[in-house]
């Protein structure tokens, strides 16, 4: 029986129950990114090869079977016994029998503590760097759907009651800002994330003259942490982030779902959802369920738990047991879900049918643009704001109480100075396509400021989109530079 890390100083094999319920759940979630790990320990060779740490023969061995293991697949490979331990153990046994005793010198001027942590946050940039992509998708979507229905008249809500008319073009618009918003508090962790810890070693640093500097670019970090106590921590106030920011991301596409959702009932009937997207009942053959948009709120709610859940397990640390922090790293799982529900929104909008007729008659109805009629007596009568509303209040209410006919308008039921207006011009003062093409204010809803939110939203998007495309190129051109250098060193054909 080989020996494990723990022989030397503890005298005693590893317990079922620690390798069962501790090295097992850890193995687990390290050798679902287990390539990562890899690629770290091709740069960790070079990089002491480029130093002579290693000699080029030390270092074109241990490079050469790291390569070997990439093309194999890792996780495939790799034994997976947890009762040997960490991925990190995993690679040493695997290059001990690839490279003999010398095999075990990966493991030169670092720590798994170090290593962990760098681990954590390559496999956690691949998966934020999915969401990134997709929220610059469904901005574009957003755009293409302002576009289309730029002009059509829908009723706004407030309280779940009619407040004032906009446009479908301009409610997809200020949908659009949310998203943005979103996109750049991804983008702002995103530069946290791509930090590099390796070369912080265990605590202190290493005496071995490393170059952090050289590994950090290997791997497409940014920049290194400063700090070699702080490497190893810092990852985990980084998760709570990444988790807080997806958690927003999720609630601001949550909150078009349920719109959709609402518009989509059979009662309101103003979209209607692809069929592809819906669902139906095993019993009730006429049910046609809008089951994207159930989901996508489903996960909001779910999501609000998710940075809670990373600063509890941070609360449970002190500021040097960080390891324990890294037992389950959930940020993979948030993000793919994530992604989920913004590709299911993205394709619900692109493909979403629009009762047009029927949002055009809503807008004007339960005296959606009666504070128009509020704003024409203080322009025309010289009354302030509030008198003003106070007619036309009174107004509205004298329409209920008498029980008119909804759309039917009687002057003699408005005090003065409304009563002078005659019913041509209380209608006229009143329609929808007029108080919204009057609403000139910036950020309005008049097609001139239609326009121009339009055209400012285009020119936002250009700006992620190349913000987040150079970002995606400069971790994939990384990968490439690391594996061309690492063939080079031993005489290959680049990956």
């Amino acid at each position: 029986m080989r020996a494990t890390l723990t022989d030397g100083r503890l005298g005693a094999r590893p317990s079922p129950a620690l390798v069962e319920h501790v090295n097992g759940l850890e193995l687990t979630d390290e050798l679902a990114g287990a390539e990562e790990y890899v690629l770290m320990d091709i740069a960790h060779a070079l990089m002491l090869t480029n130093q002579k740490i290693f000699t080029p023969e030390h270092g074109r061995s241990l490079v050469s079977a790291l390569l070997a293991l990439l093309d194999e697949g890792p996780g495939k490979v790799l034994a997976g016994d947890p009762e040997i331990g960490t991925i990190t153990l995993q690679i040493e046994r695997y290059l001990e029998d690839q490279c003999g005793p010398g095999g075990l010198d990966i493991q030169r001027a670092r720590s798994r503590i170090d290593q962990k942590a760098t681990g954590w946050r390559l496999i956690n940039r691949k998966a934020f760097l999915t969401v990134l992509a997709g929220l610059v998708e469904l901005g574009e979507t957003l755009l293409d759907a302002a576009e289309r229905y730029d002009s059509v008249l829908i009723p706004g809500y407030t309280h779940l009651q009619h407040s004032q008319p906009t446009t479908l073009g301009h409610y997809f618009n200020a949908h659009y800002w949310s998203v943005a918003r979103n996109l750049s508090r991804l983008e702002q962790a995103y530069e946290r994330l791509n930090e590099s810890p390796l070369g912080g070693a265990a605590y202190s640093g290493t005496s071995w003259p490393i170059d952090r500097e050289a590994t950090a670019s290997y791997l497409g970090f940014d920049r290194t942490i400063p700090n070699a106590r702080d490497a190893g921590a810092a990852a985990t106030d980084v998760g709570a982030e990444l988790a807080a920011t997806l958690g927003l991301a999720l609630s601001g596409i949550s909150r078009l779902a349920s719109d959709l959702y609402y518009w989509s009932s059979t009662e309101v009937g103003l979209v209607r959802i692809h069929p592809s997207l819906c669902g139906t009942s095993s019993m009730m053959p006429q049910k046609r369920n809008p089951m994207v948009f159930e989901r996508i709120r489903g996960l909001a709610g779910s999501a609000v738990g998710w940075s809670a859940s990373q600063l509890g397990v941070m609360h449970t640390s002190t500021s040097t047991d960080v390891d324990q922090c890294y037992v389950h790293n959930l940020i993979p799982g948030y993000c793919q879900e994530t992604t989920g529900a913004i590709t299911l929104l993205t394709e619900a909008v692109a493909t979403l049918e629009v009762n047009v007729e029927g949002m055009r008659r809503s807008a004007g109805r339960h005296w959606s643009t009666a504070s128009a009629l509020a704003d024409d007596l203080a322009l025309t009568h010289g009354l302030s704001f509030r008198p003003a509303h106070d007619v036309v209040a009174r107004f509205v209410t004298a329409h209920e109480t008498s029980e008119t006919e909804e759309g039917s308008l009687r002057p003699e039921l408005a005090e003065a100075p409304l009563r002078q207006y005659s019913q041509e011009q209380i209608a006229a003062v009143l329609d929808p396509a007029s108080f919204v093409e009057s609403r000139i204010s910036s950020g309005g809803t008049s097609s001139a400021r239609r326009k121009e939110l339009a055209a400012e939203a285009e020119s936002d998007l250009r700006t992620h989109r190349k913000s987040v495309d150079a970002t995606i190129a400069r971790a994939r051109e990384a990968r490439e530079g690391l594996l061309r250098e690492a063939a080079a060193l031993v005489g290959a054909t680049p990956h």
